[in-house]
């Protein structure tokens, strides 16, 4: 009688780019521990920052762009963002006009393959899909935030060679400190930018990332927070062309 072999589908675990950055990869059993536990797939909510569509040559350097059009050994790059932190995906051998409609500021999901070269973490897409709707990047963050809370999470292990075990449950976890503001500056920021937000929204035009920027005059990492926590508090959302708009 002929054996038959199966494979199981690892699931997907939604979580954010922090907890991936902050993760520690086994290259024994190919997992990363993450808060969640062993991963190796992924489920993200972020946006396009950068893209990059590369040939492969010997010898050639990271930052070659392609330019041919018949090439059949390219490979694309995506920075990506979601407010807690930045990472890259690679697609490697592809055709670049299947992924032409994911571009520079596209909000997408991704469900991927955790991957380790040397000690630099990446993700290996396997669907990309563009978020149309306005507050399913809410949904999401608040779907994780409930798991926090519950306590199902984990101690990331230490790390004594390819030696890994899980400590007992974290017995408490503050998520509320994620979306705190860090002092009165920071929530005077936010408060000044909601309202820049809130006007725009009544003049029926919203208001782009950009002109944020420039009204606010702050890094960039501040006004990304700052916009997440409005997000999360249901005061603001994302329109699928990149425009904010208060609720």
């Amino acid at each position: 009688m002929n054996e038959v072999q199966t494979f199981r589908r690892l699931p997907s675990v939604r979580c954010w780019i922090t907890h991936i950055l902050n993760g520690k990869y086994s290259n024994s059993n190919k997992f990363l521990y993450t808060i969640f536990g062993q991963i190796k797939r992924i489920r993200i909510v972020v946006s396009i920052i950068e893209k990059k569509e590369i040939l492969n040559k010997p010898n050639m350097g990271d930052d070659d762009i392609f330019e041919e059009d018949n090439s059949s050994n390219v490979r694309i790059e995506f920075h990506l963002d979601d407010g807690t932190g930045l990472i890259r995906a690679t697609l490697w051998s592809v055709n670049p006009d299947d992924y032409k409609e994911y571009n520079k500021g596209d909000r997408v999901e991704i469900i991927g393959m955790i991957k380790n070269w040397n000690g630099f973490i990446s993700i290996s897409p396997e669907i990309i899909k563009k978020v149309e709707e306005p507050n399913f990047s809410l949904l999401c963050d608040l779907e994780i935030i409930k798991r926090i809370k519950d306590g199902d999470i984990k101690e990331i292990p230490e790390i004594d060679g390819e030696n890994f075990k899980f400590d007992n449950d974290i017995d408490e976890i503050d998520v509320d400190s994620l979306f705190q503001d860090d002092n009165s500056k920071n929530s005077d920021i936010k408060e000044k930018l909601f309202l820049i937000i809130e006007e725009h929204t009544l003049n029926g035009e919203g208001v782009s990332l950009q002109d944020l920027k420039e009204l606010l005059n702050v890094s960039d990492i501040e006004l990304k927070e700052n916009l997440k926590n409005l997000e999360i508090e249901s005061k603001i959302y994302q329109s699928e062309d990149s425009i904010y708009q208060s609720y």
